[in-house]
């Protein structure tokens, strides 16, 4: 299965398959070997890439995920080539409400919207404070501010609603 992933402005394309018991991941013109296996509670995992050993969180909220590993939070937008080629038809651009969650527990350290505002595609509208990192959280579509959850200063749970969007 193919997958597109965002970090921070950056869009890699993996292939992911299983070749008898071993699964194999493609990024470029690089493959790597891979491990997986769950820990505890199942939002934490063994991770080995090539025989190095990883311990990753992840959060997965639809097509964000939220990852702890070596010690830095990262939030990455993932999508398979199913999503893709149905976000190609639809224009990829969410239409009716739309939802900003919290993809990670945090502490709400800015909200740079308020109700009734027009917001771009990529525009921030909260930066959420998780793991010592801020992450800003950007509007998918461009659209008009509804609610705004979240308030400055408050702790939020991972999937929290914060803004509401249309």
């Amino acid at each position: 299965m193919r997958y597109l992933a965002r970090l921070r402005g950056e869009e890699r394309e993996f292939t992911i398959e299983r070749r008898g018991n071993e699964l194999h991941a493609r990024c470029g013109n690089r493959d790597y070997l891979l491990d997986v296996a769950p820990v505890g509670d199942g939002d934490t995992f063994s991770l080995l890439v090539d025989g190095t050993s990883y311990d990753v969180v992840a959060d997965v909220q639809r097509e964000q995920v939220s990852v702890l590993m070596l010690g830095e939070a990262f939030a990455v937008h993932v999508e398979d080539e199913r999503e893709r080629a149905a976000h190609a038809v639809a224009g990829h651009k969410q239409g009716g409400r739309r939802e900003l969650r919290a993809a990670m527990p945090g502490i709400v350290v800015d909200i740079k919207i308020k109700e009734g505002d027009a917001v771009e595609e990529g525009q921030t509208l909260v930066v959420l404070e998780a793991m010592k990192m801020q992450n800003p959280l950007v509007a998918e579509a461009p659209g008009k501010v509804v609610k705004v959850h979240g308030k400055k200063g408050e702790p939020v749970a991972g999937g929290a609603l914060l803004v509401e969007l249309e």
